[in-house]
């Protein structure tokens, strides 16, 4: 198996290197006949084309730099106009929070406070004789955290 492959891989080789010498000599044969070949044409024409396509790369250029500078003018009208409206909402927000805060303002004030329930009270009265949280909870058989809900809600009744 071994010389076979040897064999191979040298039958491979010389194939390539003859493959290689004909292109070599197929190339050497095209360059010194140039002359007369009808690809001579095509090449006397490809400077024309060059010229051409220059031009056109140039004209492309040029378009593309317009297209630039009107799409940065648009993208620059837009993002004025964005802030325009930003600001104008932002004021007319403003104006709106400040009538509504002087509209809370004057609800809250002419709210009553209600009454006091007694379960309130009873938690208001062992936190006024000094008691703290814990022992007020312990009497009254509730959590802490009511006794302090309790407390906070007091606020908003009269006594």
């Amino acid at each position: 198996m071994f010389i076979f492959l040897l064999i191979l891989g040298a039958s491979l080789m010389v194939y390539g290197f003859k493959k290689r010498v004909e292109e070599t000599k197929e190339q050497h044969l095209s360059s010194s006949h140039r002359e007369w070949m009808p690809g001579a044409v095509s090449e006397a024409s490809g400077a024309s084309l060059s010229l051409e396509t220059e031009e056109e790369v140039k004209d492309l250029r040029h378009r593309m730099e317009m297209l630039e500078k009107t799409l940065f003018e648009e993208l620059l009208k837009w993002q004025m106009e964005r802030e325009t409206l930003k600001s104008g909402l932002l004021h007319e927000e403003d104006m709106e929070l400040s009538l509504r805060g002087s509209e809370v303002f004057e609800e809250e004030e002419v709210l009553e406070k209600k009454p006091m329930p007694e379960h309130v009270k009873k938690v208001w009265d062992l936190l006024r004789e000094g008691r703290s949280t814990a022992e007020a909870a312990r009497e009254l058989g509730i959590s802490k955290g009511e006794v302090l809900l309790l407390k906070n809600l007091s606020k908003h009744y009269k006594e």
